[in-house]
């Protein structure tokens, strides 16, 4: 049976838990915990003043639209966190996933890994990951502030967490599926493409990612679920696609 997207984003959550992928996750899921507790208060402090603010403006006899606009603007400040806080996660922890993409890859494949990561092969792969966290970085933020500007045109602003949501989708799919096409050597512009010729799987695994990075505390392991899930999609719907 041919999985969907969203399939495969469940699929890496049953992931973690096998034996031989388990030890991987412990690094990453401890980053995020200390990356949720600064995150969230964040999160919580500025959706506290914006409330304050916006009363202020509006008064009480406007009240009904107090609460509608903190509903749009809680729910843009949501879709912000959880892209903001995968994009961290991914920089911070880009090593560790990368070990963790390759071992649910061996998995999936059969393989057993033998020996162990020397600390040499370790570094070498802490500076090719953050070299192709940052090239990936330069990709994503200049088109997200293209899309914060055309939020600002009157009229397209009512879109904007539509505009957001389907952005981060998409982003956070290439982000998650990006660390198994590093392990194998594939270049980010060919990666692009092959998930193009597969837009619908790629942008409904990135939908369920944005949505469950957006809610705190199960984003403290949906992150590392995505990349188990997204290197699951990568190793049975991508990889071999013609580029």
């Amino acid at each position: 049976m041919t999985l969907g997207g969203t399939a495969y984003f469940w699929r890496g959550l049953r992931l973690l838990g096998k034996p031989g992928i388990r030890p991987f996750v412990i690094i990453p899921l401890a980053i995020n915990l200390l990356l949720f507790a600064v995150t969230t208060a964040l999160l919580v402090d500025r959706l506290d003043a914006l409330f304050a603010w916006l009363q202020g403006q509006l008064g009480d006899w406007l009240a009904w639209l107090l609460w509608l606009l903190w509903l749009v603007v809680a729910a843009i400040w949501l879709l912000i966190y959880g892209y903001s806080f995968a994009l961290i996660s991914n920089l911070i922890a880009s090593p560790f996933y990368g070990l963790l993409a390759e071992r649910v890859e061996r998995h999936l494949r059969g393989e057993i890994r033998a020996e162990p990561l020397s600390a040499g092969a370790l570094l070498a792969l802490t500076r090719r990951t953050l070299a192709r966290e940052l090239h990936k970085i330069a990709y994503f933020l200049p088109r997200l502030l293209g899309i914060v500007l055309l939020t600002l045109i009157p009229g397209i602003g009512l879109l904007a967490p539509l505009l957001y949501f389907a952005w981060g989708a998409w982003s956070l799919a290439l982000q998650n599926l990006d660390f198994a096409a590093d392990n194998n050597a594939v270049p980010f512009p060919r990666l692009r493409e092959r998930c193009r010729q597969q837009r619908g799987l790629t942008l409904s695994f990135g939908a369920l990612a944005m949505a469950t990075f957006s809610v705190p505390l199960v984003n403290l392991v949906a992150v590392p679920a995505a990349v188990a899930g997204a290197t699951a999609l990568w190793v049975e719907r991508i990889a071999d696609r013609e580029s």
